[in-house]
């Protein structure tokens, strides 16, 4: 799947519960105004049960699908709408086939795999350690996910790959070894990379060091990752720190 550069991508609503209370329309008429080309909506997806927060609810997703897919119409001509998720990859939501439906779900253009946490073990995460193991283990925990979800097959995306690596303070060998990993099965699914301009703007979230081991295999993309009209507005014509 291919984003044009003129894409407004990675785009969330209200219903992930962190995101202005607006309109999804506010967000298509600001993309217009602004002369993007698409806009590609990706909010985080619910798992059934509603075991975490920070995401829609199952309840909502028919709701979100309906509503893109109205805007898609409405505003067909003027700026292309895209409609997907982004999810975290969780074992145990793919022994019970939920990925499957999603991907098997017409109303959704693309999956993306965004992991700001790992299943240790069924119901339990890794934000559930204390902040010790979590700056030792978490990017290890994190970096296999995003691996175990790019070879899944799932995936059209991977968003923000290296915040991964959040909890690290220093770059080391341990770190570039898990990265050519990350990048090596995106290259050979052929899945594309996103540098995430709101990881730009966090501490320890965004990683030159990361972005340098790239291969002329690798295909990036860049994200907005945008929460409210102003951050999409503010973001689409920010830059990137220097790799």
């Amino acid at each position: 799947m291919n984003v044009p550069e003129n894409a407004f991508f990675h785009i969330h609503t209200f219903r992930c519960g962190h995101a202005a209370m607006v309109p999804d329309e506010a967000y298509v008429r600001k993309a217009i105004e602004l002369h993007a080309g698409s806009i590609w909506f990706s909010d985080h997806a619910p798992f059934p049960g509603d075991p975490l927060h920070h995401m829609m609810s199952v309840t909502e997703l028919d709701g979100y699908l309906e509503t893109i897919h109205t805007l898609k119409h409405r505003y067909a001509g003027q700026i292309d709408v895209h409609a997907g998720l982004e999810i975290e990859y969780f074992p145990s939501f793919d022994r019970s086939g939920w990925y499957r439906q999603l991907k098997d779900d017409e109303r959704i253009e693309f999956l993306m795999i965004g992991q700001h946490m790992a299943e240790i073990k069924p119901g339990h995460f890794s934000f559930e350690w204390d902040k010790e193991r979590l700056a030792r283990d978490e990017y290890r925990v994190l970096g296999e996910a995003v691996i175990a979800g790019i070879e899944s097959g799932y995936f059209d995306f991977v968003a923000h790959p290296d915040r991964s690596f959040r909890a690290k303070r220093a770059w080391d060998d341990d770190m570039t070894a898990l990265s050519r990993r990350i990048i090596g099965a995106a290259a050979k699914a052929d899945i594309p990379l996103e540098k995430n301009k709101l990881s730009a703007r966090m501490a320890y979230n965004f990683w030159p060091e990361f972005w340098r081991l790239l291969t002329p295999a690798n295909r990036v993309i860049t994200g907005l990752d945008a929460h409210s009209v102003e951050d999409m507005a503010e973001r689409a014509f920010a830059g990137l720190p220097e790799i």
